[in-house]
């Protein structure tokens, strides 16, 4: 049996290191005009954009890990079924749960490794991120400015731009800000605007041109308007980057015994539940290791097809699964469900359909053989002759 255990396991590996390199290059490239845009246009150095990319690794291996593992037992077990090899090893007297169980040893590892890996590496990468980041804004705080987000960065301020260029422009800018507590909120619109950093005394201006700036006061049931052909902002950016000391760990910076501790220590029940969605977020997500494998198997052996077709099978499932368990995650955050619930219940689905795809495999259930998609079906016709 270890002879068919490690063949099983050398069909699935070479597989699983592919599909890792792959998702995580795919990755990479929606994060690449970001990094390159810190060393082109920012003028950010090479090393601390190295560092920034080196922290951004952890967090997508977090997610394509559970992918591959997905594709990699779709391709091993659909080739192994389509090329006759698993009728082979039925003839030679070995059960299926044995062509299985190596491939589900193989995923309760990497369930082990990625709890460790969630606990430890993740939130430290994420913290490490965070202070380049910072320090980056610290150095050049037009790093912090998006196109078509809005923009927290700054204290008292938020902003809004609708388009950066190249040469550090900004167009269609939004600004809303309060002058004091008890007053309401000021809108001011500029078509253009720049950002002008001194990296000494940390003292960051915004200049607006061509806008408007509109505010209500309600002791006087007056409404204001006030355009003007240049306006500059101070930004107070000393008070929060000035010391990297100073940085807090968020929710994602936190491993599990933080996560914990602050669950325990908070009375606020917004809090808590956003404390629990992450801690039941870094458990879920090593366990689909496990169970996206287990549903796969069986899967594989039903389809009997190799190649392109098995990887765009899995590609469809893995976007089934996070469909899933966004879905999930959504309604926790919001307080509609559980976060246990919220966040385990894709992989208990799974569970349950691996299940019974795995007892109508192994019973050769030929009602169940009826429901396979004609393409696949064809293709198993071809395997039996």
């Amino acid at each position: 049996m270890k002879t068919v255990s490690r063949y099983v396991l050398m069909e699935m590996l070479p597989a699983f290191l592919l599909g890792v390199t792959m998702l995580t290059l795919l990755f990479l490239m929606n994060r690449a005009s970001f990094l390159l845009d810190l060393i082109l246009n920012k003028n950010v150095p090479l090393w601390d954009t190295f560092l920034l990319f080196t922290t951004m690794m952890p967090f997508i291996l977090s997610v394509t890990i559970p992918m591959t593992m997905m594709v990699a037992t779709l391709l091993a077990f659909g080739r192994l079924s389509s090329d006759m090899e698993v009728t082979a090893f039925k003839s030679g007297g070995v059960h299926m749960f044995r062509l299985i169980a190596p491939v589900l040893v193989l995923g309760l590892s990497m369930t082990t490794v990625m709890l460790l890996f969630n606990d430890r590496i993740l939130p430290m990468a994420n913290f490490t991120f965070k202070k380049i980041h910072f320090k980056m804004l610290k150095d050049q705080a037009s790093i912090a400015i998006k196109e078509k987000v809005f923009i927290n960065t700054f204290e008292g301020q938020q902003f809004y731009i609708d388009r950066k260029d190249s040469d550090g422009q900004f167009a269609g800018v939004k600004v809303f800000d309060r002058w004091s507590p008890q007053t309401s909120i000021q809108t001011t619109l500029a078509k253009t605007g720049n950002l002008e950093t001194n990296q000494d005394s940390f003292q960051v201006f915004f200049h607006l041109r061509d806008g408007v700036m509109t505010w209500d006061n309600k002791n006087y049931n007056t409404y204001n308007r006030l355009y003007f052909s240049h306006y500059a902002i101070r930004l107070k950016l000393e008070n929060q980057l000035a010391q990297m000391t100073d940085i807090k760990k968020g929710f994602e910076e936190m491993n599990l015994s933080e996560l914990s501790q602050e669950m325990a220590a908070t009375s606020d029940p917004i809090r808590k539940n956003s404390l629990s969605n992450e801690f039941q977020k870094r458990l879920s997500l090593p366990f689909a290791c496990l169970v996206l494998t287990w549903f796969s198997a069986p899967l594989g052996l039903w389809i009997r097809s190799k190649g392109f077709i098995s990887f765009v099978l899995g590609l469809a499932m893995i976007f089934i699964y996070y469909l899933l368990f966004n879905l999930g995650q959504v309604l926790s955050e919001r307080g509609s469900v559980s976060p246990i619930l919220g966040l385990w219940w894709a992989n208990g689905l799974l569970a349950l359909a691996g299940g019974l795809i795995y007892y109508l495999v192994i019973s050769e259930n030929s009602s169940f053989r009826r429901f396979a998609p004609p393409v696949l079906t064809k293709l198993s016709s071809k395997g039996k002759g």
